[in-house]
This record gives structure tokens, sequence and C-alpha cells, in this order.
């Protein structure tokens, strides 16, 4: 019997263990929470997650440039290029170029950015470390091919306020047409991530809830990832350390949960834009339990090229001319890739 209460003992340490070592990735379309939930996660006391890395979406495709990662200085050349573009710029503290390399224990592009993750959570004082980058579920075969232990938390917003807030960001869409069909399309490759992995690696969470019940849905979250919840978690908007995201979210993270942050679509979407978006995307809305508000809206195909050919390309023009960090952005982007296609 004593014989039998150690092996219980050591199995849930073992199952334990073999959790605090998963990576967590936070997965949610465009302003529907993924920076309020990454820091309410990163407010753990063992997580660590920073800004943005846009890792998968940017290098991936660049790989073969790269040569074989096996040699030193192929990988040194990835993690330079990595650590010059824009958005590793905004991670507070900077990545340590020296440590990266040091923690990099396997070859290949999930080994890199495994061991820059690890030197950065590292650096933090913790022991197990998340990323947030709402574009890495394009990239969720590969990212679950490099990380098959890893752990994934998607947060659902009601698709009429996630579009709203969308459309007002600097980057992104502009008309209500083409944001309902991304959404819509985002949920869909969340589905086919979702039927791929079991009740242990797959979370998802509603905004609305997690604004509404914040401590019960951090306590589901924590029992998900096998840690102890932490009311530190509850408390991230005294975090100091920048998270230089645009400047409506970077206002909204410095105060505590807004609880009333929802349904604003009922006041601030014209009802030619329900029309729109309900005709796009009801399916989708009552899929995930958000109720329509228009029983049989319909747009037709002449409105649609008007909506696409029209409507939008001056308006994402204009978004485009005024977003000064996306062109910083792009800058170092291509620079990156034309030094990689003339192998300079």
């Amino acid at each position: 019997m004593v014989k039998n209460e150690i092996q219980s003992i050591k199995s849930s340490s073992d199952y334990q263990q073999e959790f605090s070592e998963r990576p967590i990735f936070i997965f949610g379309s465009a302003r529907s929470g993924t920076s309020l939930l990454s820091r309410i996660i990163d407010a753990h006391p063992r997580i660590a997650i920073p800004f943005e890395s846009h890792l998968y979406n940017t290098f991936y495709p660049w790989l073969k440039y790269y040569g074989n990662l096996h040699l030193a200085k192929n990988r040194e050349r990835l993690v330079d290029d990595i650590l010059s573009t824009e958005v590793m710029r905004d991670w507070h503290p900077r990545p340590d170029r020296q440590q990266i390399l040091e923690a990099i224990d396997r070859f290949d592009f999930h080994g890199i950015i495994d061991g820059l993750m690890r030197s950065w959570t590292s650096n933090e004082g913790k022991q197990r470390w998340g990323e947030k980058t709402p574009w890495h579920i394009f990239y969720w075969r590969e990212i679950i091919s490099g990380f098959p232990n890893a752990q994934v938390i998607h947060i659902v917003r009601d698709g009429r306020d996630s579009a709203l807030s969308w459309k007002k960001a600097r980057f992104g869409p502009k008309h209500i047409y083409t944001l309902a069909k991304k959404w819509v399309r985002y949920l869909e490759i969340v589905d086919e991530l979702q039927n791929t992995l079991d009740e242990h690696s797959f979370l998802e969470v509603h905004y609305e809830y997690l604004l509404s019940e914040p401590e019960s849905i951090v306590q589901k979250i924590c029992n998900f990832l096998r840690e102890d919840f932490s009311p530190e978690m509850l408390a991230f908007n005294t975090n100091s350390a920048p998270y230089l995201t645009d400047k409506q979210n970077q206002q909204n993270l410095t105060k505590p949960i807004l609880v009333n942050n929802t349904g604003k679509w009922r006041t601030e979407m014209t009802e030619r834009e329900l029309r729109i978006f309900e005709a796009v995307a009801g399916a989708t809305l009552e899929k995930y339990g958000y109720q329509r508000q228009l029983a049989q809206p319909q747009i037709s195909p002449l409105e649609v090229m008007q909506f696409q050919f029209l409507e939008h390309p001056p308006r994402k023009i204009i978004a485009m001319l005024q977003n000064r960090k996306g062109h910083l952005d792009a800058i170092r982007r291509l620079n990156i890739y034309l030094r990689l296609r003339l192998g300079l």
C-alpha cells in the first residue's frame, strides 16, 4: 500500500513537471483580447509572455535562404535578423544575442525560437514561456510540429465588437465586409487546430466572460496550465514594463479589467455595417454563442464588388500612409529579405 502511494505521488509529480515545461501559445483574432490575456498570464510568477514576435509569419517562409541551421554561422545570421525587426525592438527588456545562442539546443527553426524564448524568460526570473502573435494561427501546423507538447489558449470575442475595434487600429482592414470575412476565416482555422488537440492542450475562453468573471476564468486558465492561481494575475495593470501596442490598447492595459467593454456594436455600428457583418458572419456568431440582431440580412454580389473595389481600397491606402510604425517594420523586413535573396 505504501509503495502504491509513493508511486501515485511520483506519477503526480511527473505529470506536474510535464506541464511545467510545456510552451503556451495564445491565439485570437485581432482585437479579441489577446493582449489583455497575455498580460494577465505574464503576471503569473512562473510564466513570461513578451510582446508579439511575428517570428513564424516573417521568417518561416524565408528559411530556405538561411541554409543548414546546424552550422553556427547560419544560426547566428537568423538570430541577428530576428533581433533587427521592428517588433523585436519593442520587447522589454531587449533579448540578449549571446544568451539566445547559448540557449539553443536543437538546430532547427523551432529550436531557435525555443532558445530565444527560454533565454528571455530566464532573464525575467521565470520558468515557463508563452507566445502571443495572432497571425501565427496561419502557421499552427508548423508550430505544433515543432512544439508537440504546446498548450494553446484561444480567446474569442463578439466579432462585431472586435471588428469595430480593429477598424480603428493603425493596422488591418478598414471596411466592415473585409473585417467580417477575416474574422470568420480566423475562426475556421482555429477550428482546424482545435480538432487536432485534446482537452489538455486546447482551451477556449470568451472575452466577455473574462471581463465579467475574471477570477473564475483566470482560475480556469491556471487549472488548464496546471499552475497555481496567483492574485497577481488580476493586478496585471500594475506592470510598468512597456507594451508597445497601439495607443488605445496601451491605455486600456494600464487600467483594471474594463468590465463594460462589451456590446459597443449596439451603439457604434451603423445599420448598414450591422447588416453587412451579420450577412457574412451571422452563422459564426451563433456558433460561438453570440445572438444575431437581424433575422435574414443579405448583401448582393454588386454590393460585394462595391465593398472590395470602391469602398475599401481608398480607406486602406489612407490608413497605410498614416501608419508610420508599419512603414518602419516593412522597411526592416524588406531589407532582410533583399539581403537574403542577393546572398549578402
